[in-house]
């Protein structure tokens, strides 16, 4: 028995969604473990990533890990989507070798103070009093280790089965790995019933990924091999002289997100929501989720906080970030399904439920002059937020135009900038009366956010006021 360990939270899976959560406490100096079951580098088919990766590792401080050779940036993105032929993408992507990303990353960790423990395999994991228990299997023998909080990062192998809700039709990956080319690009293309995407990675190799409907593949007649070369010749994303290394491996692809809510455990990444893979930004979701997760985790751990709210603020978040991938994907696929009216697509393209649709004025801002009025749909209710790395309630505003109740704006608080309207009359006077409490900058830019959000509309003066206006 090797040396038991005592932690604040314990984070399982090193991943970049785990990596990221353990950098993000630990800077908030949460004595934090990080067990990781597999040694790296490892096979992984999330190698492009999407440019909002640059800026979280800017926001966790270790932006320089892409500076590594090993990464490939500016790659020529071509788009076979909604056309016969291929296109140039306007954005390049960039490519991530992910064995040295991801170790990378957990040794970012490990030098802001994450112990960090690999390979380790949890053999149990159960609670322990007002926290949990971990006993671990390492090569040097068993540990146990008590944490507070734990953070479940395995991803979608995560061996905690909660329930799922599926978040689209089911949908089947083919990957394998081609040699023989050198071709520094990455190309999409959609066929009738599927779409595959291929992408340099190292040792003069490409990576080739194609997507389709469980019926479909069973249907095709041959080898999985025959199968998978005929999805990606249809959608033509395979250039000359590749050789396929062995045989294709298929898993399942179908988003989904975890509907269990057990208390001590947050779920980040995969093992929590696991996106359409044709928003082509797991990696960015992934890190998003664990940036969320360590603001929330530090309020959970903090006495007197209101640890509620932070539970409101996480299950709101993830929900709202589903939300909007969900969207993205389906417009994206009612792209495809003009060009290829399949059932594949068609029941992928299935319209999101309606939001409410208000007419929103064409100009960035209102005249000087202009009377305005706030909406009458605009409400101001009590919301978790995030205020610095703690979640609080504050007064934020709601309105049908909203995805979510927004508290500030710019760094100004909503509902002090709305609360003045009801003595004021002009666009002028507001941003007169808000220049006492920011700059001029600042109150156009909310002026002009409350305008094209229909937040604060236009209003017709009353013949009284006009009268006295005159005199």
């Amino acid at each position: 028995m090797i040396g038991d360990l005592e932690a604040e939270v314990l984070v399982v899976g090193g991943g970049p969604a785990g990596a990221a959560c353990a950098l993000a406490l630990a800077n908030l100096r949460r004595r934090v473990v990080l067990c990781e079951a597999a040694r790296f580098p490892r096979e992984h088919v999330g190698v492009c990533l999407s440019p909002g990766v640059i800026h979280q590792l800017g926001f966790l401080g270790i932006r320089h890990i892409l500076n590594d050779p090993a990464h490939l940036t500016d790659v020529p993105l071509e788009l076979r989507w909604g056309s016969s032929g291929f296109q140039p993408a306007p954005v390049p992507t960039l490519i991530a070798d992910r064995g040295r990303f991801d170790a990378d990353m957990l040794g970012a960790g490990a030098d802001c103070g994450v112990r960090v423990l690999q390979p380790a395999r949890i053999n149990r994991l159960a609670r322990d009093g007002s926290g949990w228990q971990a006993d671990l299997i390492e090569p040097s023998g068993r540990r146990t280790i008590r944490a507070r909080l734990v953070i479940d990062a395995r991803g979608r192998t995560s061996r905690a089965r909660p329930r799922r809700t599926w978040m689209g039709p089911r949908t089947l990956a083919l990957r394998g790995a081609w040699s023989g080319n050198t071709e520094a690009t990455v190309r999409i293309g959609a066929a009738a019933s599927s779409w595959s995407w291929t992408a340099p990675i190292a040792g003069r190799r490409r990576l080739a990924i194609a997507f389709t409907a469980p019926h479909i593949l069973r249907q095709m007649t041959g080898s999985l091999a025959d199968g998978y070369l005929r999805l990606l010749e249809e959608a033509g994303v395979l250039g000359p002289g590749l050789d396929l290394e062995g045989e294709p491996r298929v898993c399942d692809a179908t988003p989904y997100q975890i509907d269990d809510d057990e208390p001590g455990v947050l779920r980040i990444g995969d093992a929590d929501t696991a996106l359409d893979p044709l928003s082509s930004s797991g990696v960015q979701a992934a890190i998003q989720s664990a940036l969320r997760a360590g603001p929330v985790v530090n309020t959970l751990l903090t006495p007197s906080s209101d640890k509620d709210a932070a539970i409101e603020y996480w299950n709101a978040r993830r929900s709202a970030q589903a939300a909007t991938h969900r969207s993205w994907s389906s417009d994206r696929y009612s792209e495809a399904y003009q060009f290829h009216p399949t059932d594949f697509w068609r029941v992928r393209a299935a319209p999101m439920p309606s939001r409410i649709e208000n007419t929103l004025p064409a100009t960035p801002l209102p005249s000087p002059d202009q009377l305005l009025a706030v909406s009458a749909a605009a409400k101001l209710v009590q919301t978790p937020s995030l205020i610095g790395a703690q979640v609080v309630r504050t007064t934020s505003l709601s309105h049908p135009n909203l995805q979510e109740a927004v508290a500030f704006v710019d760094g100004v608080p909503l509902h002090a900038v709305l609360t003045p309207m009801s003595q004021l009359s002009t666009a002028a006077e507001l941003i007169a009366i808000w220049q006492t409490a920011f700059s001029l900058e600042k109150a156009l830019a909310v002026l002009g956010w409350l305008w094209r959000n229909g937040i604060i509309t236009a209003r017709l003066e009353a013949p009284a006021a006009a009268a006295h206006r005159r005199d």
